[in-house]
């Protein structure tokens, strides 16, 4: 899908308000379509499974369904697959050809215990879930939980390894979703922003408000990240159910005003080209004052803060 660099800038100016609405709407109805998907193959598989790479919006997407689902009659349980990481210090952890641990694999998964956890809750048995903290670097017993699907109920498995055949070969019914920005924006037949710098964007907001990290932080892991998201995830984007075009039309001009002074202060940095180019095509963006903004936005449950 593609964007229309003139139609934004034009319903921005004449509208911002109801553009962003309109924008919104569009993302909650591809919400919907994966709602109807899971209640229409309940019958195979009372098991989701949500993939999409970094600053794709999975975790809010896996919440929106949820709702979505309830509001269909259907509960829906959340899991993230970061809870089934393995310690660090096993010798077996995946490393990179530079011998550095590879913390983009999916070996970096307890896959044997998720793959067993799959079969298990559609057969109608009990699961122990395992919580990972992520400060403490280390699983927490404690908290961890039981879960069994009642009738009606179902399950989503939310992370970046969703659709990998080491978890899908297990289930091979599970409902499989992908989420990511598809929709570049062109000025006539010129690509003016593509639909990964979207996600960087995103990435460079939630690491500065919620993680403490710098955009030069971001733009530093920003190249292995790229590189996990092609060895390990695009590969199988072609065998979902459905995917999810989580792009809004507004959001690069809504980052504009946050992005744009933290990347003209990294002109020297490693990635110069790439910082040079996505500084360029937010100069063609109309900035959208954060005010129109909703709090349910995408962009605000998952990546700015709320007032």
């Amino acid at each position: 899908m593609r964007l229309e660099l003139d139609d934004i800038n034009l319903a921005l100016r004449a509208d911002p308000k109801g553009y962003v609405s309109r924008c919104d709407a569009l993302y909650n109805s591809r919400v919907n379509k994966a709602a109807e998907l899971i209640v229409n193959r309940q019958n195979r598989s009372r098991v989701a499974l949500l993939a999409g790479p970094s600053s794709s919006g999975k975790t809010t997407t896996a919440t929106r369904i949820r709702r979505a689902l309830e509001a269909r009659g259907v509960y829906a349980h959340m899991i993230s697959l970061d809870d089934y990481y393995r310690l660090k210090s096993e010798p077996d952890f995946p490393r990179t050809k530079d011998g550095e641990l590879d913390l983009e694999a999916p070996e970096g998964l307890d896959t044997a215990l998720l793959g067993r956890h799959l079969e298990a809750l559609d057969r109608g048995e009990e699961i122990v879930v395992p919580y990972f903290d992520f400060k403490l670097q280390t699983q927490v017993p404690e908290k961890s939980r039981t879960l069994r699907l009642k009738e009606n109920e179902v399950v989503i498995f939310e992370g970046i390894h969703g659709l990998n055949p080491l978890l899908t070969g297990t289930n091979p019914e599970a409902t499989r979703l992908f989420v990511s920005t598809a929709s570049s924006v062109y000025d006539d037949d010129v690509e003016v922003f593509d639909r990964v710098w979207m996600r960087l964007l995103r990435r460079i907001v939630r690491d500065y408000y919620f993680r403490a990290a710098s955009a030069e932080e971001t733009l530093g892991m920003w190249r292995n990240v790229r590189i996990g998201e092609k060895k390990y995830i695009s590969p199988y984007k072609k065998d979902a159910h459905y995917a999810i075009d989580s792009s809004l039309g507004y959001e690069v001009a809504a980052f504009r005003t946050v992005v744009e002074p933290m990347l003209v202060s990294l002109r020297e940095h490693s990635q110069t080209r790439l910082v040079r180019f996505v500084l360029e095509g937010l100069q063609a963006f109309d900035p959208l004052d954060l005010a129109y903004v909703p709090e349910t936005s995408l962009l605000k449950e998952e990546f700015l803060p709320k007032a």
